[in-house]
């Protein structure tokens, strides 16, 4: 029996064994079958034709959209910068583009209304009918309060005057003790009040007081002169 046993395991394992060499044995085969296929003239000849269509439909979409886009058609964006915007937007020069302002800023040394800045930049080079967007000098000028200048020295009402968004105009030495201190402060030839709500840029006049030294050589030439 255990001869007649040890014969069947014997039957069964070559069996298995030879299964195993002949799947092996195809696969090898179906892999040079498919490199054959591979390096075969009908198949690089079909994959050149592929990759020709592709390109063909690649360089149509190409050009479709460069004519949908009209991708070559741009112009040159002009220099605003400087000009009055009322002009620019009845000016038939630029009548290939749109115009948006989007920001006004008072600036005294510039004249109002016209253009501070422009987006896109000047020489961009952009479709026709672009919109251009603009920052103009504003046309009313923003209002800041006058600040309270008397008693403090010339140094100091000067620093208050530029944060407030005001000018320094004409200085008059008046006879007081206070040497440089500020004794009164006008605007458009009267004295004008702190609190006062005024327009950003406007000039202010300023009486400086002489000081003690500066009073007593007055004082002598005018008892000189008597």
């Amino acid at each position: 029996m255990r001869k007649i046993q040890f014969f069947r395991k014997f039957v069964a394992h070559i069996q298995e064994n030879t299964i195993k060499l002949t799947f092996s044995g195809y696969q090898i085969n179906h892999r040079m079958d498919f490199l054959r296929f591979l390096f075969s003239k009908k198949f690089l000849r079909h994959f050149l034709i592929a990759i020709g269509i592709t390109l063909l439909l690649v360089w149509i979409v190409l050009q479709s959209l460069a004519w949908y886009t009209k991708h070559n058609d741009y112009i040159i964006v002009p220099d605003y910068r400087g000009l009055y915007f009322s002009e620019v937007q009845v000016n038939p020069d630029y009548s290939n583009y749109q115009f948006k302002v989007i920001d006004s800023i008072f600036d005294f040394n510039k004249p109002k209304g016209t253009i501070l800045s422009q987006d896109p930049f000047p020489g961009a080079k952009v479709k026709k009918n672009r919109m251009i967007y603009l920052t103009v000098t504003s046309m009313v000028p923003e209002k800041t309060t006058m600040p309270e200048l008397r008693d403090l020295t010339l140094r100091q009402a000067q620093s208050m005057l530029e944060s407030a968004g005001l000018k320094l105009g004409r200085l008059s030495y008046i006879k007081s003790f206070d040497e440089d201190a500020v004794q009164n402060q006008f605007f458009k030839g009267r004295v004008i009040k702190a609190g006062t709500e005024i327009d950003k840029g406007s000039v202010i006049n300023l009486t400086v007081g002489m000081g003690a030294k500066a009073m007593v050589d007055s004082l002598r030439v005018e008892d000189q002169e008597e």
